[in-house]
């Protein structure tokens, strides 16, 4: 553009100028069009760009928190059924089991024998101290 001003300019001063630098001083009006057009797309394109990085954040904020709420609802079925197995190893609790009573299904002693050592093995023993 200040090339074409410069041409613009000489030739108004009276100076000479070869054909390719006429040519470009007609054209100085389309020239400065499309720099301002091309100025105007960059701003739309970096205002897009803006929105889209806006939009890809928000995304991600997004399925952190539903894997955060997936971690705890396993979480939670995991502290549940540790609840359930470490109730086998009560006395009161495996006495209901044997009998069939106080709401209890009734269990035959192998089969209570599994649950119990099922439970042992997978829930830690809790330090009632603490």
């Amino acid at each position: 553009q200040l090339k074409l001003e410069d041409y613009k300019d000489r030739l108004k001063k009276g100076e000479a100028l070869n054909q390719d630098q006429l040519e470009a001083v007609e054209k100085y009006d389309e020239v400065v069009h499309n720099l301002e057009f091309a100025k105007e797309l960059q701003k739309t394109f970096s205002g897009l760009s803006q929105d889209l990085l806006k939009a890809q954040r928000k995304a991600q904020r997004r399925e952190s928190l539903l894997k955060l709420e997936a971690e705890k609802k396993k979480l939670r079925t995991i502290l549940k059924v540790q609840y359930v197995l470490q109730n086998f190893t009560q006395e009161h609790v495996q006495k209901d089991f044997k009998g069939g009573v106080n709401g209890a299904i009734y269990l035959p002693s192998k089969e209570l024998d599994y649950l119990i050592r099922f439970a042992k093995l997978t829930c830690p023993e809790r330090n009632e101290n603490l």
